[in-house]
């Protein structure tokens, strides 16, 4: 994982240069990028777009960041309905295969990399520690309701979580062989949250 996104402009620019660089990043890739196609989506001159973020890497970063929110938040609307732990990392593992399996049509069409896949190789450890983030919540709201352990600390069951969704992204489903999204939906949550349950010594 490449980690140099770490590093912040001093001050917060435009909405509409963060959302131009974060289609530019999600159109062309951190290794297509152009500061040109940021000033073209956010229909300002280069100058602007160079004065705003100094070099083509904040630019970038900026536009990651703007990704990884985008892609928590996007989850979330879905995922934080659901009334048990159990459900909630279902849904997500049911959106994450759904998004793997589906074709995405665009026009212009997109390079063939997954977004998901880029945030995890140029912003992985923030992408990483802020969805961990998001589950530790919800896993410290279900040890309330006795889903969860009280004992298992809530940021590493978060972490935990992350690692298998993000597994369902990268790597193939021969071995596992789902057969849809329902499939993925009960086999993910019933592997997280037994491993989660309450422990009960006799």
């Amino acid at each position: 994982m490449n980690n140099t996104a770490q590093r912040k402009p001093s001050m917060e620019p435009p909405v509409e240069l963060v959302m131009g660089a974060a289609e530019c990043v999600r159109r062309s890739g951190v290794r297509g990028f152009r500061l040109t196609d940021v000033a073209k989506a956010a229909g300002v001159s280069r100058g602007t777009v160079y004065n705003t973020f100094g070099d083509k890497q904040a630019a970038i970063n900026a536009g990651l960041a703007y990704l990884c929110n985008a892609f928590i938040d996007g989850l979330a609307v879905s995922v934080t309905p659901k009334p048990t732990l159990r459900e909630q990392v279902g849904e997500a593992a049911a959106m994450i295969y759904e998004h793997v399996t589906t074709p995405q049509l665009f026009d212009p069409p997109l390079r063939t990399d997954s977004i998901i896949a880029t945030l995890l190789e140029h912003y992985g450890d923030n992408l990483s520690h802020s969805w961990a983030g998001f589950w530790a919540t919800l896993v410290a709201q279900a040890q309330q309701r006795g889903e969860v352990d009280a004992g298992i600390d809530p940021m590493h069951a978060g972490d935990w979580i992350v690692r298998v969704l993000l597994s369902l992204e990268i790597l193939p489903f021969a071995v596992a062989g789902f057969v849809n999204a329902d499939d993925v939906r009960e086999r993910t949550s019933d592997l997280l949250l037994n491993g989660f349950a309450p422990r009960r010594f006799s």
